[in-house]
């Protein structure tokens, strides 16, 4: 059983072997439970686990929540999500006009709740958005004057911040977070041994996914796609990326 993840793009780069052991005690807990064996994959490129999702290479998904509304229209069903509602602020530059904001990619949740702010709000046009890898590049923009305001999830908007340099100035509206994910074709057999064992998850399992997931993690619940219909709706307004 092939599982993929996406970390996300406010996670910082983690080698092959520390994947491996991090995600150990969830993938060893899913095999017992399924008495199948169970290996991870890492993607940390949108393109590359999009093309997993739209060819089924994949039998088991964790990731995003704007990569499970993809997953969904391709073959995937939801089967729980992090209690923990993802959440974020559009963090600006104090005493200053803004005239540009970087965010990630609409693919990304805050690159695509940022976009949705932008529209909400009429900040400006689409042009005013620099389109950037992660969260960190939004930072050395930011540091530098380039941009004036930048999208971000919580814990970095927190930082930023903290620094006494930048201001909140909206907040990103908050969705579902990351979700495990099973294709139709095994969700008859499988989905509730995982669901079982994803809502059971021992402390080890969760301490190493909160390594890995740069957003909060503390257990799992039930889910249904009817939890995305908001996100769905938004990445079909969502601004060009």
């Amino acid at each position: 059983m092939i599982m993929a993840i996406f970390p996300g793009t406010a996670a910082a780069d983690i080698d092959s072997r520390t994947f491996t052991d991090l995600t150990h005690p969830m993938t060893s807990a899913i095999a017992a439970k399924t008495s199948k064996k169970v290996y991870a994959e890492s993607y940390r490129s949108f393109p590359l686990i999009e093309n997993v999702i739209d060819n089924n290479h994949a039998d088991v998904l964790f990731v995003p929540p704007t990569l499970a509304v993809h997953a969904m229209q391709h073959g995937y069903e939801p089967v729980v999500r992090v209690k923990e509602f993802l959440s974020g602020v559009m963090v600006k530059r104090k005493g200053e006009t803004v005239k540009r904001i970087a965010m990630t990619s609409s693919d990304s949740w805050p690159g695509l709740m940022g976009r949705q702010v932008v529209a909400e709000h009429k900040l400006g046009p689409a042009s005013m958005i620099e389109t950037v890898k992660n969260q960190e590049a939004i930072t050395y923009l930011l540091d530098r004057g380039v941009v004036q305001a930048g999208a971000f999830i919580t814990v970095h908007a927190n930082r930023l911040i903290a620094t006494g340099k930048y201001e909140a100035w909206y907040p990103l509206t908050s969705t579902p977070g990351f979700t495990v994910l099973v294709h139709n074709k095994l969700a008859a057999k499988y989905g509730s041994a995982i669901t079982q064992t994803m809502l059971s998850l021992p402390a080890p399992a969760i301490d190493g996914l909160q390594t890995l997931i740069p957003s909060a993690i503390k257990q799992f619940v039930p889910c249904s796609k009817q939890d995305y219909a908001a996100l769905a709706k938004a990445l079909e307004a969502a601004l060009p990326a």
